[in-house]
This record gives structure tokens, sequence and C-alpha cells, in this order.
């Protein structure tokens, strides 16, 4: 009853609070809804479908945007790299193909739980070089994550389960944030950017740029974080090298897989969509002649994660084009007064971005800011060339899981309880903010001089 009671006082509380100053009705009750919406995904106040159809209903009914931009997201590469992904799963089950993966992690030297994170970690930077997806990417990765906790002995509730899964979720999605094809904020950027400006970002700058703290110093933090959280003792050390024969059905499966990462990895020649590989690879894998994937598999997909996905792109979508929003941070971008100390005045200007992505959700960020960087950087003092970079360090610094649609895809394909990721985003976020924020200014001051 309780629970009721909250979902009809927190938009009514947020819409009487938020009239006293938004004049229009419809961006009042867009506004409303979309912290609504949030509130309800980060307390899990009720199911995710239901706050997601909430969502959908409220947008359509009161027509506060376009049907094409609030559904947009059941268009989404993302939507159908999920659908894909949970499919893939299944066909990696159904071979058996996860008792396999796990070998890589199960035969390592001196097995500890620290070792298993950190080599989890190494082995996510690795992948985000050679697949450009980070959605992709953790749909490959989780069914590796649970047959890697199941091969050390944990079950699905244990500690260190959680933690080798989150290790996988997190590092796979944050590693790539410095490596400019590996994560769809980074194609956005740098999209966006050669459009409106005529200005190509250089892989080698990006990476050199942003490499050194949002990759490394930060897989260092999760590292630390994920086993203060989530330590474990292995229950099982297998040492068992026994090589097996293929099936055939094995080798089917992994011909596939390495198939779609080539075309993942080479997108940047044939241009063909990371979800029309997938799309591709499961069709192949349900052909009749072939059933790996079979029509118990279909009829067993979560599509209440798949709704949650859809409904979260669509929410960033809808905030990213509306004009109300977009007018209130140009103002606040105008109000700027800049301190004395650089380092300050940058850690305020990344910030207020990184902020943003609460409500507009990561991939939003580069879309609001970069037609507003020249603004921004006329206002601040920092190079055009900076404040790119600024939104690198803004929508790589992640407060909440609906904020990014690989961390959600993530924990919909593993069952993982938002929680218990909830503790370690915010606990990295407060130390980005604090530590890697200053570091990365420095740093890229220290590249200035060469």
């Amino acid at each position: 009853m309780s629970k009721t009671v909250l979902l009809i006082t927190i938009p009514v509380f947020l819409y009487s609070i938020l009239s006293n100053f938004i004049i229009n009705l419809n961006d009042l009750l867009l506004i409303s809804i979309v912290l609504s919406t949030i509130l309800f995904w980060a307390t899990n106040l009720v199911p995710g479908f239901y706050s997601s159809l909430l969502f959908l209903f409220a947008c359509t009914a009161f027509s506060l945007s376009s049907k094409e931009l609030i559904f947009s997201g059941f268009a989404s590469s993302a939507f159908w790299l999920v659908f894909a992904g949970m499919l893939i799963g299944t066909a990696i089950k159904n071979v058996n193909l996860t008792h396999r993966f796990s070998k890589i992690f199960s035969n390592l030297e001196n097995v500890t739980y620290l070792n298993i994170i950190i080599s989890i970690t190494i082995f996510s930077a690795l992948a985000s070089f050679v697949m450009p997806s980070s959605v992709g990417r953790v749909v490959m990765m989780v069914p590796l994550a649970i047959a890697v906790a199941n091969s050390f002995g944990f079950k699905e509730n244990d500690k260190g389960y959680i933690g080798i899964l989150l290790a996988f979720i997190i590092t796979t999605s944050m590693s790539g944030f410095a490596i400019l094809p590996a994560n769809i904020p980074n194609m956005i950027l740098t999209g966006l950017t050669s459009q409106l400006y005529d200005y190509n970002i250089l892989y080698s700058h990006y990476l050199i740029t942003n490499f050194l703290v949002f990759t490394i110093l930060k897989d260092i933090i999760i590292v630390i974080l994920i086993y203060n959280f989530f330590n474990d003792t292995p229950k099982i050390i297998n040492k068992n090298k026994t090589k097996l024969k293929f099936s055939k059905n094995e080798l089917i499966v992994i011909f596939t897989i390495l198939l779609m990462i080539t075309f993942w990895a080479t997108d940047f020649i044939h241009k063909i969509s990371p979800s029309i590989i997938a799309i591709c690879g499961i069709l192949f894998l349900a052909v009749p002649s072939i059933g790996i994937i079979k029509s118990k598999d279909i009829n067993s997909i979560n599509f209440s994660s798949l709704l949650y996905v859809a409904t979260i792109i669509g929410l960033g979508t809808v905030v990213a084009h509306n004009d109300y929003i977009k007018d209130v941070l140009s103002s606040l971008i105008n109000l700027y007064v800049p301190s004395q100390y650089g380092i300050l005045n940058y850690m305020k200007v990344t910030l207020v971005m990184s902020l943003t992505g609460i409500i507009a959700t990561q991939p939003s960020i580069p879309a609001i800011f970069t037609p507003m960087a020249e603004q921004i950087s006329s206002v601040t003092g920092f190079s055009f060339d900076q404040i790119l970079m600024m939104q690198v360090a803004a929508y790589s610094n992640i407060f909440f899981a609906h904020q990014a649609p690989p961390l959600i895809v993530g924990l919909a394909l593993s069952k993982i309880k938002q929680r218990h990721i909830l503790k370690v985003l915010l606990t990295l976020a407060l130390l980005t903010t604090l530590f890697l924020y200053p570091l990365q200014y420095f740093w890229v001051e220290f590249l200035k001089l060469f």
C-alpha cells in the first residue's frame, strides 16, 4: 500500500515544486515524468517494466514529444543487440561452450579473488580494442562471466559470484571510453564534431589524452572497489587441462561468434550496424537445419528487460531533443563565473556535464553539449578541443546504472540487482570527481608541452 501511495505522490510532489519554475505545461509534465521515472528506476519502488510503461504511456497520452522520439529505443541498435545477446548467450549455453571459455580464467596461477578480478579487467580492456560496441561486448561477456563464476564454485547469490559478474560488466563498459570506436558516446562525439565543425578527432590523440586516467587508473579503482565490496574465497581451483574434442555444434557457435566479432571490429570499413550483425548471427544459428537456437529459447527471453532498455534510450532521446532543457543548460553556462584556478574551472564545467547525464542519460551528453561547444569555450576560456575532451570525462563518470545502456544490458542479462552495482558506481563517481578529474586536468596540461 505504501508503494502505491508513493507511486502517486512522487510525481504530484515533483509537479507542484517544478510548477514554480516552469511555465509551459508540456515542459512541466515532461520533466516531472522524467524525474519520477528515474527515481522509480533508481529506488526500485515499482518493477522496472511498470516504470517503463508509465513513462511511455504518459509521454504518448500527453503528446510530450513525437512518437518517433518516445519509441526510438525500440528501433535502436542497443535494443536489438540486447535481444540478440540473450539468444547468443542461450546458444553458448546450449552447446556448453561456457565451460570451455571459463578455463581461460580457472587455469590462472596462484588463484585468488583479487587475481581473478585483475585478469577480468585486463581481458575486458583488451576486448575494447577489438570490439567496437560496448553493448556488444557486454552481451558476449555475461555468459562467460557466469561460467567463470561457476568454475570457481560460486553460486548465484554468493558475493564472489556477484563481484565477478560486475567486474565483467563494469570494466567492459568503462574501459572503452578512452578508445575511440569502443563506445556509443565516443562515436556520437566524433560524428557531431565532424558534422557541425568539420573537425576530425584523431584516434591517437583521443587515446593518448584519455587512456591513462579513464582506462588504466579508473580500472585500478574498479578492481579495488569490487575486491573490497565482494571479496570471497574461490571454492574450486580447477587445474584440469585435459583437452576435449570440439563438437560440431560448438564449432558452429565459435565460428559464428568469431565472424560476428570480425564484422564488429571492422565496422569502420563496411558501416554495417552492430545490431544487424548480431541479428544475422542468431538467424544463422536458428536455421532449422542447424537448430542451435530453438523456439523455446525465444519464449524464455526476458521481455521486461528489453522494455527497460528501450525506455531508457527513448527517455534520453526525448530529453536531448527538448528545447526547454537545452535553453536551461545554455543559461547555466552563461552564468558561469571562472575562478583563478584552472583546475577548479575544469572540475566545475565537467561536473555540470556529468550530472546532466543522470537525467539525460550518458549517450545524450555529447548530443547536448557538442553543439554548444563553441559557446562553452567562449564563456569558460577553455579551448574548443579541451571542451570536447571534457565531455569524455563527463560521460565516463556514471552515477547510476540507468545512465548507461551497456550497464543496463549487463544487469538484465546477468539478473544482478541494481543495488549491488549502485554502491560501486556511486563510490567510483565520487573518486572520479575528486581525484581523476584533477589528474586528467594536469595530464592534459602536461601534454600541451609537447
